[in-house]
């Protein structure tokens, strides 16, 4: 574990409020890095998705 690793956990430890907030941010953060690695490996632009969608 390195030193942001420890440093999240200890927020985490001493705030709900950051801890809840910061789980939420990081989930849609990783839904957004699966949504890109999935139009990547499909081989579509950004523009082309919003047209499907």
């Amino acid at each position: 574990m390195d030193d942001l690793d420890k440093y999240i956990e200890t927020r985490k430890k001493l705030s709900p409020k950051f801890a809840k907030n910061f789980d939420k941010g990081y989930e849609q953060f990783k839904i957004g890095v699966l949504l890109k690695q999935a139009r990547l490996e499909a081989g579509l632009t950004q523009e082309q998705v919003a047209n499907k969608l």
